[in-house]
């Protein structure tokens, strides 16, 4: 019997993942799924950007 694995989407580029693969970036009410380092890093850098401009 095949198992169902959960999927869901890259937070950053969309991309359908297993949900045991995706790294995550928590918070306080939210988690943010990203398929690899390269879309981790992008937000991470565009939410450290956003926090200067907004602080």
């Amino acid at each position: 019997m095949k198992e169902d694995i959960e999927k869901i989407s890259c937070h950053v580029c969309k991309k359908i993942i297993p949900k045991a693969a995706a790294l995550h970036a928590e918070g306080k009410e939210y988690v943010h799924h990203f398929c690899d380092t390269e879309c981790l890093d992008y937000w991470k850098e565009k939410q450290e950007k956003e926090q200067k401009e907004n602080p």
